[in-house]
């Protein structure tokens, strides 16, 4: 089981002090382990034991095993302490064991909030369950996302052995009501909607922003806000982005988008002057991440508010949908019991928002329903399908990937999302066709338009990203961790191809179209549109970087324990990057310590901080039993180049045990080197720290011969033989 650990705020170096003193070692600081999974007494789960998980109550959900849950409980990880968004028809508060936690002994709902809102028509509403204007379905989404592992289920015919539990059973769930059921109509309305389909658009644009700003229990804001309600109103059709022939001129993904992005204070075609999308658009470009499912009605593309990052690309890191997956059919399993294939995506695919989609299981999902009996609500579970059912698999999902990776911004924990999918049973030909995919079960490389991402790993995203799409900043703000998946930059690569081949077709089409000087006044509304959309599309790829890249911010160490491949240049700017596995690119260090027992393929050059080669026991013990191991030589496949303000620093325990670089192209020396003398050492044994193909330069203040003074040892220093030794004196 992999593992990975955090901590408590650490120093780089504690002090330094210009050679030929002594330069004390990083502190390691005491570990913080995540908080106790909460559940039931006699829960058979256990820490690094994923199958132990797996219990009758984890199984009556399908989806759980395709998504790969165990993986982040046996990490520990339930979702505690993460607040999760929910715009939906309501949650039935009878189900009040779901809804509670050990601390109550699921007798109080302690983990489930109404969040009011009102506006347009519609005067304050909670987010409970009304059968006045509800039905079931924001009952069976909120369930999904955190229904309590209790071991035991509601009163209810057929017993206990209906219970199910959410993805994230731990997690603080927080339900704003649409005030409809789940048949109201979100786009075109056509002349016969009834009031049960029409929806109150300003009402609803401010449950988004009421979700969004909600004053949570634990003080920390609503990250993630999750939607699967609403129908596609049979004006609209988005199997492609133009209307076919002979079909009405609303048919199309582009007239439905047109429809559905009217701005606020503009009629739409009927006749409204709000529209609720723009309070969720507002809420993502502050940052929140708004998940909204991909629809029902099999065709290319998902629904324009799933596609809203293809027409408003700087919505791309804070907005996504979600297609599904069947997952009994075409799902394989590994001998210990753990997914392979996931299963085989259905539903609306993935589309023009390939991007910005991932799937997750959609079919015969059970989860908390409410009956009504004798008019009465009654707590029930029941199965159901469609994509409203993997909307909440991979928003809860999302919500563990937050917890495991705390230092993380919401863009980057959906990136790791993103990255670390696991490959379904098909793909699509170049008709658009369903065939089988010749790599399903490995990790996903590049979106496809039929499964965007793919399904959502936690077992790959509890072990970090699986790639880089462009500059990745991580401050780690006093964690440290270990990334041990091989990381690439495959995808981001790939979409330059992409973006090339669109940018073609963009200034065909201006030529085309006349447009190349800008519209003209004449333009009709579905041109503006199309314009507006492609200049957008033109700015963010003009702007879009593509290879990955990491800068390393903040305490804490972050060990890079994979084979990394991205293309990127690495900067260390704080704390500590130690490099355990293999890394490809050039390691830029501009504050805080590069260090670890791998090998950088490329340069490394320390502009302003510290080299420090080893991975020391106590260092790799308190990270992983595993992933990590103690060693002393970093290998470094360029130069290495030590500046003015720049220092190294090698620890030397005994005559044979001491930390060193061993570079195959050129060592040039400026900065200062420290030693931390910490074992018995006999005299006239030669240290060599350093060795390249050629060496330029001293370190500052230690000519050929001089001698360092290390804690009552003395050393003599050499540049010969493009080495850099230190020989043991008396």
């Amino acid at each position: 089981m992999r593992k990975h650990v955090k901590t408590a705020l650490i120093g780089a170096l504690t002090a330094i002090v210009v050679a030929p003193c002594l330069v004390a070692q990083p502190a390691m600081a005491q570990l913080s382990e995540p908080p106790p999974i909460k559940s039931y007494v006699g829960d058979p789960g256990r820490l690094g034991d994923p199958a132990s998980w797996r219990t009758p109550e984890f199984d009556r959900d399908a989806g759980l095993v395709s998504i790969g849950a165990e993986y982040a409980y046996a990490s520990g990880y339930s979702g505690t302490g993460t607040n999760i968004g929910i715009v939906d028809s309501g949650f039935f508060a009878g189900h009040v064991r779901e809804h509670g936690s050990l601390d109550t002994d699921y007798a109080t709902a302690d983990r489930y909030f109404s969040v009011k809102a009102q506006g347009g028509e519609t005067g304050p509403t909670p987010g409970f369950y009304d059968p006045a204007y509800n039905d079931s379905h924001g009952t069976h989404v909120s369930g999904t996302v955190g229904a309590s592992r209790d071991g035991v289920g509601e009163t209810q015919p057929g017993g206990p052995e209906a219970n199910m539990h959410g993805v994230a059973f731990n997690s603080n769930v927080y339900v704003g009501n649409t005030h409809k059921t789940d048949g109201v109509f979100y786009g075109l309305l056509p002349p016969t909607a009834t009031a049960a389909q029409t929806p109150d658009n300003a009402y609803l644009a401010n449950v988004y922003r009421a979700v969004s700003r909600t004053k949570t229990t634990n003080g920390k804001p609503v990250r993630i806000i999750t939607s699967s309600w609403g129908s596609a109103p049979p004006t609209e059709n988005y199997n492609t982005l133009e209307p076919p022939p002979g079909s009405p001129d609303s048919f199309g993904l582009k007239a439905a988008w047109r429809h559905l992005s009217t701005p606020d204070g503009v009629a739409d075609a009927n006749g409204k002057t709000r529209h609720w999308l723009n309070g969720a658009i507002e809420v993502a470009r502050k940052g929140k991440v708004v998940q909204f499912t991909a629809g029902n009605g099999g065709v290319a593309n998902p629904t324009p508010r799933g596609a809203a990052p293809y027409f408003l690309p700087d919505l791309e890191g804070h907005w996504y949908t979600t297609s599904g997956i069947n997952p009994t059919v075409g799902r394989t399993f590994n001998a210990d019991g753990s997914v392979l294939v996931p299963g085989q995506q259905e539903f609306n695919q993935c589309g023009v928002a390939k991007w910005s989609c991932v799937t997750a299981p959609s079919r015969l999902i059970n989860s908390t329903w409410v009956e009504l009996v004798d008019g009465v609500p009654q707590p029930r579970y029941r199965a159901a399908s469609g994509t409203s059912m993997a909307g909440p698999h991979s928003a809860a999902a999302l919500a563990l990937i937050v917890q495991r990776f705390p230092y993380m911004t919401n863009e980057q924990a959906l990136y790791t999302m993103f990255t670390t999918g696991r490959q379904n049973n098909t793909i699509s030909d170049a008709g658009g066709n369903a065939v089988p995919n010749p790599t399903r079960g490995h990790i996903v490389q590049v979106p496809d338009r039929r499964n965007g991402w793919h399904t959502v790993s936690l077992r790959e995203a509890m072990t970090g990203p699986g790639q880089l799409l462009g500059r990745f900043d991580a401050d780690t703000q006093g964690y440290s961790d270990v990334w041990s998946n091989d990381i690439s930059d495959v995808a981001i690569r790939a979409r330059r191809q992409e973006d090339a081949a669109e940018a073609a077709a963009w200034e065909a089409t201006k030529v085309e179209k006349g447009w190349t000087h800008g519209l003209p006044a004449n333009a009709s509304e579905a041109d503006k549109s199309d314009y507006a959309t492609g200049i957008r599309r033109e700015r963010a790829r003009n702007a879009r970087v593509y290879e990955g890249s990491l800068t390393k911010r903040g305490n804490g160490i972050l060990f890079l324990a994979g084979n990394d491949t991205w293309h990127g240049k690495s900067t260390v700017r704080g704390g500590k990057l130690s490099v355990v596995g293999s890394h490809a690119s050039s390691i830029d260090v501009r504050g805080g310590t590069l260090g670890g027992s791998g090998r950088v393929a490329d340069s490394i050059n320390v502009a302003d901080g510290v080299l420090q080669p080893g991975t020391a026991p106590k260092e790799a013990e308190r990270v992983t039993d595993e992933q990590v191991v103690p060693g002393n030589v970093l290998n470094v496949g360029g130069n290495v180049r030590i500046g003015r303000e720049g220092r190294f620093a090698a620890t030397v325990s005994g005559d044979s045990d001491y930390t060193s670089v061993r570079a195959a192209g050129d060592l040039v020396l400026h900065g200062t080197l420290h030693l931390d003398v910490r074992g018995t050492l006999t005299r006239g044994t030669v240290l060599t720290v350093m060795r390249g193909r050629s060496i330029s330069g001293r370190f500052h203040g230690l000519a050929e011969g001089d001698v360092v003074h290390a804690k009552g040892h003395r050393f003599r220093v050499s540049y010969k033989d493009n080495s850099v030794t230190l020989t043991v004196m008396r």
